[in-house]
């Protein structure tokens, strides 16, 4: 449900987890870099600088906002503007960063390391100096193309299956409270986990990884997901949730609660309620 939010996943299914930077609107002329040249462009980021946003804060502050987030931060006049109150906004995601009462990435996103953090201040407080980064950034999980990763697809119409349908919003038949049939489990949480961001619906997703729901009491609920990429649970579970992706040893969370737990309503192919796509692999 979830780029380095969860990365989102992000996402992203209809998040509030960076708001409007508590008070700080965006600048006027802010923004990201419309074209290539000079210090406005990407590759003026110091690499680690640039690794370090990638990691921690371009899920949602992208080239595609996500989760509320008000700016983005993706290049070198992103982060040397200055909002509404002169601030600029490198500075001001330090302090969010650093922050104990509305840290970023919020919760329950990883933490940015020690290390890190003493990186991005040390930059700051060098009065943010271009650098030289010619290696290639890598492409995240929403921004390549629309494609159906695995190739195969459903064909079973409405048979019921534990397989069927992947990428649709599972919940809508499967509510809770009533059903289109009498036979068919009654969900509350569910959804498909893909390779890529942008997948058609009843194309097949991951094969491999599990979904973390940790509810409002703490308790963490796992659930892997089956040959289509689809993970579900009947079982009720205290709202506000959390959810995060895990595969590979890599782990990406949503850095807000969704509203609802019918994933796929949200993270549709092109995204939906301010997701970014789909519930994609860390």
């Amino acid at each position: 449900m979830l780029r380095s939010w969860v990365l989102y996943a992000t996402a992203q299914l209809c998040l509030a987890g960076c708001g409007n930077d508590l008070g700080y609107p965006r600048a006027p002329d802010a923004g990201s870099d419309p074209g290539g040249g000079g210090p406005t462009d990407r590759d003026a980021l110091p690499c680690d600088v640039r690794a370090f946003l990638a990691d921690h804060c371009q899920g949602c502050h992208g080239a595609r906002l996500a989760g509320g987030a008000p700016m983005s931060l993706m290049t070198y006049r992103d982060l040397t503007a200055r909002n509404a109150d002169g601030v600029e906004f490198a500075q001001r995601a330090l302090a969010r960063i650093k922050s104990a009462a509305a840290p970023m990435p919020p919760m329950p996103a990883p933490a940015a390391t020690a290390t890190d953090i003493s990186m991005f201040e040390a930059w700051v407080a060098a009065g943010t100096p271009t650098g030289e980064c010619s290696a290639p950034p890598e492409p995240g999980p929403f921004d390549g193309p629309t494609v159906c990763t695995s190739g195969t697809t459903w064909t079973g119409g409405d048979r019921e299956s534990p397989v069927m349908h992947p990428g649709r919003a599972c919940i809508a038949c499967h509510a809770v409270e009533q059903s289109h049939d009498d036979d068919a489990p009654k969900l509350r949480v569910a959804g498909t986990v893909y390779p890529t961001g942008h997948e058609p619906d009843d194309c097949n997703g991951a094969a491999s990884a599990t979904v973390e729901v940790t509810d409002a009491t703490g308790a963490v609920t796992t659930l892997p997901v089956n040959a289509a990429g689809n993970f579900f649970t009947s079982a009720a579970l205290a709202s506000p949730i959390h959810v995060a992706v895990v595969a590979s040893g890599k782990r990406r969370a949503m850095t807000g609660s969704p509203p609802t737990g019918d994933c796929n309503s949200c993270h549709t192919q092109d995204g939906a309620n301010q997701a970014p796509g789909r519930i994609a692999l860390p």
